[in-house]
């Protein structure tokens, strides 16, 4: 799988809420450091008329333990367009400093500089498709929310390669992990699908108009995924390892040796 075992220090992290005040103290000041690295990030996305800056959300959107891959802490980041979501970032200890996942989810290019050095080109990330047999959105925005959820109860994503041993299938948090604000030009959610709480994949429900709605999926992980709708396989990837350097990919990894 795609992380190692880590330094036993860093289990504090994945203690309860009411761990004592050090603990508390190395959790926060861990994510602090995890999002002055993302600050140094630039990212925008690309269309004919040229790009679009992302607006990058301070507060992480998850923290997260695998204890079945040995990781011990994580956190989730975003960045937004319009109040939409456009990227997301999964970050991580490894065994020689931090690892961070970057995926797409838009449907037009994205560009990512470092420090306003060329990091990666994102090709697009999502494909839109219509919630079958799904009511109309409703004026009540407290409600959408309650439809959204069950459009996403809808959904079932597993993972794995041939290794029955390592096949999971993911579980889906109830809540979404962020929501589009009240001003948005559309009402969007992303939900996350996850083993132990680290993200595998999310899903994107948005509100089209009053008529619909449309969903998108993206993977946060190089092992083969997929994705039923109604017990019906509707998103499929395969593993795929070489994406996590490669140029021209809706995926990327960054490795920071050294960070702790």
């Amino acid at each position: 799988m795609r992380r190692l075992p880590l330094v036993v220090m860093f289990s504090l992290m994945a203690m309860p809420l009411h761990a004592d005040e050090p603990a508390a103290n190395e959790a926060k000041a861990w994510t602090q450091r995890r999002h002055a690295e993302f600050l140094q990030y630039q990212i925008a996305q690309r269309a004919a008329d040229g790009e679009t800056a992302l607006k990058f959300e301070p507060t992480s959107l998850l923290s997260w333990s695998n204890p079945l891959r040995e990781t011990p802490a994580g956190a989730v980041y975003l960045w937004t367009l319009d109040g939409r979501p456009r990227l997301i970032a999964s970050t991580y200890p490894y065994t020689e400093g931090i690892e961070q996942e970057l995926t797409s989810l838009s449907e037009l290019p994205l560009v990512a500089r470092r420090d306003g050095q060329p990091l990666h080109r994102f090709t697009p990330g999502i494909e839109w498709k219509p919630v079958p047999d799904a009511d109309p959105p409703v004026a009540s925005r407290s409600l959408r929310l309650t439809q959204m959820r069950r459009i996403a109860e809808r959904f079932r994503v597993t993972g794995g390669d041939g290794n029955k041993s390592r096949k999971f299938e993911a579980r889906q948090l109830t809540q979404p992990i962020y929501r589009a604000p009240a001003d948005a030009r559309a009402d969007a959610a992303l939900f996350a699908f996850v083993q132990g709480t680290d993200p595998e994949a999310v899903l994107l429900v948005e509100a089209v108009d009053s008529t619909g709605w449309r969903y998108a999926l993206a993977r946060m992980t190089v092992v083969p995924i997929a994705a039923d709708l109604d017990d019906a396989r509707v998103w499929e990837l395969p593993s795929n390892w070489s994406i996590r350097t490669a140029q021209d990919q809706p995926f990327r990894t960054v490795q920071l040796p050294g960070a702790q």
